[in-house]
């Protein structure tokens, strides 16, 4: 890693190692993968990444009404993974992300520390499987386009790897995360000021303004906590591996990517942001990069370089393991455990309403209710429901709590399955619920679930007059009004918004939600617009709140 060009006669010399080191990291890799696919279950985030690819081959890119009352499904978080799905899904572009992964981050330590790097390349080869254990497919991708732009620049490659860069940023805001952490070291161990470094760091903080626009014009609500215990075993780790790395000139980059990645994780830590406890995702990296400095520092000083390959080994393996032999339960990763409650929703739902499903362990609702066309109240999102959902994450829950959340929500009922719930945001509503103190109506008992209807609940939109909702697809709501006049739609407010029927405008409304004004008696519409040219005029306008709806 690094842009520090030796001679070619040196580099030459190196190149079978590094062909043969390569080669052996991405069989390590893909062993790893073929094991893990055979032996567990789907991964938990692995449900978020197949709605968004369900979304990409329903044709709905910019917007989505079935999660958290509306959000933007793939700017928030992934703009390029999915859109391939017509040729391969995330999770084969993942499960080769990381063989190539593997094979790429040998040619790069290889390449620059020769044959010291080969047990770290080795050892990378198998933690590079991280992301497959967790679901991480977004990030995996984008490492691997990460570590493809570092080879570029690496050559001296800076056209290709500015290209790269930004399709890094693209597929995982994360990965350019790590990748302005890796350049920002390589400086750091040099300190040149010359036009070159002036030129990448143009490109980077270009790169910045871009994702900062993007999240202005498309904004996603939330913050990611750092939690204590990832804060301590990144600090403990970075002070152990700065330790070592300090002593050798060739590792000194080493030292400073730990340097930015204790900084970076106690300003995390302090500052709340979407990113947050993502940063910790660099473990996978630190004991490859650790194993490498202790070769070159001849594997001592003894003591020091076990305590840091120990302490970055466990941390970089073992929350993954832990993970993979605690999923207890798979039945939900299947459609047959869902197939209850599709049937009960078909009997049942009105679309003037939202479904919530108390989260199961691995948030697979957020798969299925939503791809059978029920609008779910939450989601997938750790982020947004900790922002929008914050008395669910409480350690008591209240009747009148619960109730007035739901009839906020426009909930009608709720789905109680008998399965590993989420360790966050489901024990106080599941207690409550089986506690019968809850309000709600036991209405239906089948198979594995629980079935409760909300007495008296909010509808989706109220106004002067009667009104109902008879569409509620991903990009699109239709209805009815018997009057004219402003009316509150309980979905997200957000400026690319088209009407048709009696809807002649809509605009922001209290809470977030959406108002929108009927002109007359009839049926209306609203969708998120299609049309490139309609959503370039609405973002060179800069539509934040959107024009006001006066009375009619």
């Amino acid at each position: 890693m690094g842009t520090h060009l030796e001679p070619v006669r040196a580099r030459a010399l190196r190149v079978p190692l590094i062909v043969r080191e390569a080669v052996l990291a991405a069989l390590l890799a893909l062993g790893g993968a073929t094991l893990l696919n055979l032996l567990t279950p789907p991964p938990d985030d692995a449900s978020a990444h197949l709605y968004r690819a369900l979304l990409v081959s329903r044709n709905s890119f910019l917007w989505d009404n079935l999660w958290y009352a509306g959000d933007y499904p793939l700017v928030s978080y992934s703009m390029l993974l999915y859109l391939p799905q017509e040729y391969m899904g995330p999770a084969m572009a993942a499960l080769i992300a990381v063989v190539v992964s593997a094979a790429l981050f040998a040619v790069l330590v290889i390449g620059r520390w020769g044959a010291p790097a080969r047990w770290g390349s080795r050892a990378f080869g198998l933690l590079s499987l991280g992301p497959l254990f967790t679901g991480g497919y977004a990030y995996a991708v984008g490492a691997m386009v990460m570590l493809l732009c570092l080879i570029a620049l690496q050559h001296r490659r800076h056209g290709l790897g500015f290209a790269l860069g930004a399709i890094t940023l693209g597929v995982s805001p994360l990965a350019f995360v790590f990748l302005g952490l890796i350049l920002t070291a390589v400086w750091l161990e040099h300190r040149r000021f010359d036009p070159r470094t002036i030129v990448v760091a143009a490109w980077l903080a270009a790169l910045v303004v871009v994702q900062a626009a993007i999240g202005w014009l498309f904004p996603s609500e939330g913050v990611y906590p750092f939690l204590v215990g990832h804060l301590l075993a990144v600090l403990g780790i970075s002070v152990l591996g700065i330790e070592l790395a300090r002593r050798r000139p060739e590792t000194r980059l080493i030292m400073w990517l730990l340097i930015l990645w204790a900084v970076g994780a106690l300003l995390l830590y302090a500052v709340p942001t979407p990113v947050g406890d993502n940063l910790a995702r660099l473990r996978y990296f630190a004991f490859p990069m650790l194993a490498i400095a202790a070769a070159a520092a001849a594997w001592r000083p003894r003591l020091l370089v076990v305590a840091a390959l120990v302490a970055s080994c466990a941390y970089g393996a073992l929350p993954d393991l832990v993970d993979a032999v605690n999923r207890s339960d798979s039945r939900p990763t299947q459609e047959a455990f869902w197939t209850p409650a599709v049937a009960f929703l078909a009997a049942n739902h009105d679309p003037d309403y939202r479904v919530e499903v108390v989260q199961t362990r691995g948030r697979w609702e957020a798969f299925w209710i939503p791809e059978a066309g029920y609008p779910l109240v939450r989601g997938w999102y750790r982020q947004v429901d900790l922002a929008e959902n914050p008395v669910l994450y409480q350690s008591e829950l209240s009747a009148w709590e619960f109730q007035s959340w739901l009839r906020s929500r426009a909930v009608k009922y709720v789905l109680l399955p008998d399965t590993p719930l989420d360790s966050e945001g489901a024990e106080a509503e599941a207690e409550l619920l089986r506690s019968g103190r809850s309000g709600l109506e036991l209405v239906e008992r089948r198979g594995a679930w629980s079935f409760y209807a909300l007495r008296d609940p909010t509808p989706l939109l109220t106004g002067p007059g009667d009104a109902g909702i008879t569409e509620h697809g991903h990009a699109q709501l239709r209805g009815v009004v018997s009057e004219p006049g402003l009316y509150t739609l309980r979905v997200r407010w957000m400026p690319y918004w088209e009407t048709g029927g009696v809807a002649d405008c809509v605009s922001a409304g209290p809470q977030g939600n959406t108002l929108v004004r009927m002109s007359a008696p009839g049926p209306f519409s609203i969708r998120a617009t299609e049309d490139l040219d309609v959503l370039a005029e609405r973002i060179f306008a800069a539509p934040t709140s959107g024009p006001g709806c006066g009375a009619p």
